[in-house]
């Protein structure tokens, strides 16, 4: 039986990390994979479980690895992380060229990072992350990014395209990522507005806002981002669409007396709009007190 012990330990399952930075996106790229980056360089001290790999319960942990070492043995050695890592090209970044870690402003160690297969950012956790949410993290991750393509060859050339970014927002919004959605419109609106004519611009103030909404659940960052751009231009083409996003947030945060003020705007400077006959019903539709 102790013969045997060395080949049972070689054949347990592992996650195959590469420190090759090219053969990885290579690999990533031809097989359409999503990257797994670990950057755990110069990681300081920590803690770790007391319980075995893979034992449940909750995790009692004690004085002794670091917090790189804790996520290498409380979750990447752990069976069902290893299985949902499976469909990843992985990455380790523990030493040696830190130009990733710089290309990706990652400051803080160890951090966990989630590329689309042409290496650009679609997550990533900093510090010690619980088995758990490491498997909903990767579960969440899209399967097929075909749609995305196009896009993502694009900002892999330029980070700052515009239509690029709103367009892997779009992709994302699809696959129910909110958080990531929010992450690539907040980067398309932060290019210089000037390029973008007014309408293509307003639209993704407008999808970014209704993101806040629907699938963040923030009402107030939703109106801060209609309200915001109203400000930018309140008799320009489209301050009827923002209008309505105001009283969408202002009825979702129960703010009836703010919702009811920019229905007025709406049937005073747009008496014609459809937003303003939306915006109506939706006013409608909220009693006061609701």
């Amino acid at each position: 039986m102790l013969a045997l012990l060395p080949l049972l330990l070689a054949a347990a399952p592992s996650i195959p990390w590469s420190r090759d930075v090219a053969s990885a996106s290579l690999q990533a790229e031809e097989k359409k994979r999503p990257l797994l980056l670990f950057f755990r360089a110069d990681c300081g001290g920590g803690n770790r479980p007391q319980n075995p790999i893979g034992a449940g319960g909750p995790i009692q942990h004690q004085e002794g690895l670091s917090p790189c070492d804790l996520m290498q043995q409380d979750v990447w050695e752990n069976a069902v992380v290893i299985q949902a890592a499976e469909r990843f090209t992985p990455l380790l970044i523990d030493g040696g060229d830190q130009t990733l870690a710089v290309r990706y402003q990652v400051v803080r160690i160890p951090t966990t990072l989630v590329t689309d297969p042409w290496g650009n950012e679609i997550l990533r956790v900093s510090g010690y992350f619980e088995r758990p949410r490491t498997v909903h993290l990767l579960e969440a991750i899209p399967r097929d990014f075909t749609r995305l393509a196009a896009a993502a060859r694009a900002l892999r050339a330029n980070g700052a395209d515009f239509r690029a970014l709103t367009a892997a927002a779009a992709f994302y919004q699809e696959e129910h990522l909110p958080q990531v959605v929010e992450h690539y419109y907040g980067l398309a609106l932060a290019t210089p507005r000037a390029a973008v004519p007014l309408e293509t611009w307003r639209e993704a103030v407008v999808a970014r806002g209704l993101n806040m909404l629907a699938g963040l659940k923030d009402a107030g960052g939703a109106a801060g981002v209609f309200e915001a751009e109203l400000s930018a231009g309140p008799d320009q083409p489209g301050a009827d669409m923002l209008l309505l996003g105001v009283v969408n947030a202002r009825l979702q945060q129960g703010k009836r007396a703010e919702a009811q003020a920019a229905v007025r705007v709406l049937e005073q400077k747009h008496p014609g709009s459809p937003y303003t006959e939306r915006a109506r019903q939706n006013l409608d539709a909220r009693p006061a007190g609701h």
